[in-house]
């Protein structure tokens, strides 16, 4: 156990004599606090304060080197015990009813060094004993010591400075800028598993160190993520965390009201939880501050960690009361609370929200789980007009959406004034029409470019061969320089003519200032004098950026088949499930479909949810029988099916792609099975790392390499683009367009049909008719749906 006495007789004297009072004051009570036994909590707390009273790095490293022998198994235990800490001085208490919100584990006053608030760390889910822990997620920003940047403003724009994302050992941002001006619609682009979702879940959970507590976020995931059987009413209710905190409240402590025990333990949870939310913001507000004021913060939450809970309850229980009066007292609180927060009127106001987006009351009484994936996304865009957020996260929105669902949400986005929406999404016509500025992660940076996606990619491409002809450019006249350098040399030694060596040195300058651009970005004239700073070049350099590579996928072109007829022909098909009605009524799904299916045929199935695509591709492959007419197949005819329920499915299985693809093919070369995935960028540790490891992107190409193994004659392909990037949608694009085998595309992203589908078919009400004009003919004709 370290005291204050042996960290200050490991000081040298100056500087112990440089330390003042009110610096030993908070050093013993660092000391004191329950996880100061750690040698490398207490450096955290004590460091920049020694810093501060001219210690050097040598003899802070001598000094804490020698502190933390002997102190590092009860550091170990304290660790295991305590939990997450926010400040090096005190632990985080374990909350007896809602849990607080994720907490820094380990934080430091900024220092003048690097001004920096310390990480803060999101406690990973729990995980099955067999499986990887889930690394843990850091998140913080630049903080500065200033005092008009460390307190809440109204302003509802978001200008961090140096923010860094970090999972276990992986930088997936560092310092890079996130700047979300007030009103805007950004689309978010980059390449599966650079940060984007990460990036998005600590904004939405609030877990980014330095994000403005002031602005209201709310992030809608991939839909999967309300799947809940409360009904959908409850669900809107709840996106209102602050009241639905104090109805959870209220509703526990009048349920216990009969029962003595049962009503102390819920005034316990009442007050762990107002506890726990008062100890969490002294925490806050200790870890963006420094200097004196940072020294003051540090000082309230040390004092509120060690005896808030307490003083909360003797507040309570003043005067004797019982726990009767304290219930009539805590009750009377949380009225007064939800009167001053409207909380009556919520949910007529939400039911009226419902209303407007068409979802009626017998679906807002019923549960969520049975809605379908475009009602889903309604239900989460009234949880966002519910509580008004100042920005609107969305994640992969339009996956599972039909079209007329992605066309709805299309125009109720680009309406939406005055709320800033950050959006991914691999959807390039959803993007390029709800969009106004992409933000594109590379790199571990954050970058800016105005327009929508096809603008960004165009002006990129501009900038692109603008700074290549600059480089060429450049490049010619260095070469004509270099040349009359090596004849005046020439010259020179023949002819001993030292006006010749004078004009070599100037040449020499001249060709030090064709190291780099002599033309500003606006096209004006570069001045050296304008250039702050110190450089090592005379001109700025001109930087070719690194091109992003193209995901090739590999599908093999398919064996020549004997007949040179259909592949597969439908004669007459008619499908009906059992006993299931439709919403019209009608148990028939497919009514009476003929159709042949040709070597090199690529097709697409338009149609809302619902309406039967997947029973006519599962027909097609042989999977289900019809209840009328017939399917006839060539002999040795191999078929692919893709399905999104795949990809989910392989996020719980534990075994590795590689050892997963020589099992379905005994015999397979390891050799062999490593240079296939490869070629689905799946190489090296993440051909061998447990499926569910992988990320959503990850994980659809294991699913299209493992499809594509068997060399397939025709590929059905449901939903194939979801989770994939924008470069992976360009690169299975591409490699569609040159397989000479069958392809029949169930899909909902407009941009994706359109380039790789030569006949689209719309699929309603049992019938398949042919769309002369393609997916924008489908489009026009689900307008008013």
């Amino acid at each position: 156990m370290i005291t204050i006495q042996d960290l200050l007789a490991a000081v040298p004297v100056a500087v112990r004599a440089a330390i003042d009072d009110d610096t030993v004051e908070y050093l013993t009570s660092v000391v004191e606090a329950a996880d100061a036994s750690d040698a490398t909590a207490l450096r955290d707390a004590a460091e920049p304060f020694l810093t501060d009273a001219g210690m050097s790095d040598a003899e802070l490293e001598a000094m804490f080197a020698k502190l933390s022998v002997g102190s590092e198994a009860s550091s170990t235990a304290a660790a295991a015990s305590k939990g997450p800490v926010l400040l090096p001085s005190a632990s985080q208490p374990r909350p007896l009813a809602t849990p607080p919100v994720s907490v820094p584990a380990s934080a430091r006053p900024a220092t003048p060094a690097n001004g920096r608030a310390t990480p803060q760390e999101q406690a990973p889910k729990p995980a099955a004993a067999s499986r990887i822990e889930a690394p843990v997620v850091q998140a913080y920003s630049q903080q500065s010591r200033f005092h008009n940047e460390t307190i809440t403003t109204l302003s509802k724009e978001v200008d961090l400075k140096s923010v860094n994302v970090v999972i276990g050992e992986s930088e997936l941002l560092v310092d890079a800028r996130l700047w979300l001006k007030t009103g805007q619609h950004y689309g978010m682009v980059g390449r599966n598993g650079v940060g984007k979702s990460t990036l998005l879940s600590v904004i939405g959970s609030k877990t980014l160190v330095g994000f403005p507590e002031n602005i209201r976020t709310l992030y809608v995931q991939q839909l999967d993520v309300i799947d809940t059987s409360a009904s959908v009413i409850d669900t809107v209710l709840a996106a209102d965390t602050e009241r639905q905190k104090r109805v959870d409240d209220v509703r526990m402590i009048e349920r216990s009201l009969q029962s003595p025990d049962a009503l102390h333990e819920a005034l316990d949870k009442y007050i762990a939880r107002i506890g726990n939310e008062r100890i969490y913001l002294a925490q806050k507000i200790a870890t963006l501050r420094s200097g004196r004021r940072g020294k003051a913060a540090r000082g309230v939450a040390l004092k509120a960690e060690k005896s808030m809970l307490s003083e909360i309850r003797e507040a309570l229980y003043a005067n004797g009361k019982t726990d009767g009066e304290v219930a009539s007292d805590v009750l009377a609180t949380l009225y007064a609370e939800l009167d001053s927060m409207d909380a009556h009127s919520a949910e007529a106001r939400a039911r009226a929200i419902l209303i407007d987006l068409d979802i009626d009351e017998a679906m807002q009484d019923g549960p969520v789980k049975l809605l379908s994936g475009g009602w889903r996304m309604r239900v989460a865009l009234a949880q966002a007009m519910f509580v008004e957020p100042d920005i609107l996260l969305l994640d992969e929105c339009t996956n599972h959406l039909d079209l007329a669902a992605i066309a709805w949400l299309q125009d109720y986005l680009v309406a939406l004034e005055g709320v800033t929406i950050v959006c991914v999404s691999h959807d390039r016509d959803f993007l390029n029409a709800v969009s106004r500025e992409i933000i594109r992660v590379k790199d571990k940076k954050l970058s800016y470019h105005p327009g929508n996606y096809d603008e960004y990619e165009q002006t990129e491409d501009e900038l692109r061969r603008k700074k290549e002809r600059q480089l060429a450019s450049l490049e010619r006249r260095r070469e004509h320089v270099k040349k009359s350098i090596d004849s005046f040399m020439k010259h020179a030694r023949s002819s001993n003519d030292s006006k010749v060596l004078g004009q070599v040195a100037s040449r020499k300058k001249k060709l030090d200032r064709l190291a780099g651009s002599d033309k500003n970005e606006d096209g004006t004239r570069f001045k050296v004098s304008y250039w702050a700073g110190f450089h090592d070049t005379q001109r700025p350099e001109i930087i070719l950026e690194r091109v992003e590579k193209d995901v090739d996928f590999s599908i093999p072109q398919p064996e020549a088949l004997r007949n040179s007829g259909p592949l597969v022909s439908l004669l007459g098909v008619t499908f009906a499930y059992g006993g299931s009605k439709t919403q019209s009524g009608s148990s028939v799904v497919l009514d009476n479909i003929s159709m042949s299916i040709m070597m090199g045929d690529h097709i697409a199935l338009l149609g809302l949810n619902g309406c039967g695509k997947s029973t006519l591709v599962n027909i097609i492959k042989g999977e289900l029988a019809p209840t009328k007419g017939s399917v006839e197949q060539q002999a040795r005819l191999r078929i692919g099916h893709y399905t999104q329920h795949f990809v989910d499915e392989l996020s719980d299985v534990d075994a590795s792609g590689l050892s997963m693809l020589m099992e379905d093919h005994p015999g397979t070369k390891e050799g062999d099975a490593r240079r296939w995935l490869g070629s689905f960028e799946l190489s090296g540790p993440l051909a061998t790392r447990p499926i569910y490891t992988l990320s959503g992107g990850q994980r659809a190409r294991m699913a299209m390499a493992l499809m594509l193994f068997t060399n397939p004659h025709i590929l059905l392909l449901d939903e194939v683009t979801n989770h994939l990037d924008m470069y992976a949608v360009q690169g299975l694009i591409a490699a569609i367009n040159e397989y000479e085998g069958t392809v029949i595309i169930v899909s909902h992203d407009r941009h994706f049909v359109r380039q790789t589908a030569d006949d689209c078919f719309s699929l309603q009400g049992g019938k398949l008719t042919l769309l002369e004009k393609g997916v924008d003919e489908y489009v026009a004709s689900i307008a008013d749906i």
